[in-house]
């Protein structure tokens, strides 16, 4: 019962982080707009397959490092629970710049492959994304979670970001949707922030 309470509350905080204005963010909502739906689904592609690498190598280091060390596990657990409160305060105290989600206007059109490809190496090349992934795995791990439940989510992310990029690339290219969500994008800020500082003390007190 604890590994789908956890489960359900990374992916509910996974779904937030989509909500609230970033990089990848900006990147799908440019390239629907600019081009069209279509090439903001396939940059949506990219960026799941980036979300998958980026947990392959959490899993991977967190495993390497856990396997050598005993004492490892400890500091490891409480690296990845410092880093997400902190991320959680960061968020909920930063208001996000006005304009965040404003793109520039291009004549010329991308193909498919092309936007996998700004996709996966916007994810890839994003620290942020790193670190993000990189605290949850790694102290899923240190605290013990059962293994179907690590890989359920190595998959379950993934799969979640390619949605929540198409819903995007879909829903603000209409524009008054795009406009009344701007009014209140610091509000998913503040959620998204309270929901990672509650993760930090679930994987925190996690036995």
């Amino acid at each position: 019962m604890e590994n789908i309470i956890l489960i359900s509350t990374i992916l509910a905080i996974h779904v937030f982080a989509w909500l609230t204005p970033g990089p990848l963010f900006v990147l799908i909502i440019r390239n629907a707009l600019v081009y069209s739906r279509k090439i903001g689904i396939w940059t949506a592609v990219g960026i799941a397959i980036g979300n998958f690498v980026h947990i392959a190598y959490s899993i991977a280091a967190a495993t390497l490092l856990i396997s050598i060390s005993d004492a490892a596990l400890t500091v490891l657990k409480f690296l990845g629970v410092g880093y997400l409160a902190y991320l959680g305060f960061k968020i909920v105290f930063t208001r996000p710049s006005a304009g965040e989600s404003e793109t520039t206007i291009e004549r010329e059109n991308i193909s498919s492959l092309e936007a996998f490809k700004t996709g996966f190496l916007a994810n890839i090349l994003n620290p942020n994304a790193s670190l993000f992934f990189a605290s949850i795995f790694a102290t899923l791990i240190s605290s013990g979670a059962a293994f179907w439940a690590v890989g359920f989510l190595w998959i379950a992310m993934p799969i979640n970001s390619f949605v929540m990029a198409s819903v995007l690339s879909v829903f603000f290219t209409q524009s008054k949707i795009r406009a009344t969500f701007a009014k209140y994008k610091h509000v998913a800020n503040i959620f998204l922030g309270v929901a990672l500082l509650l993760l930090a003390l679930m994987i925190a007190f996690y036995d």
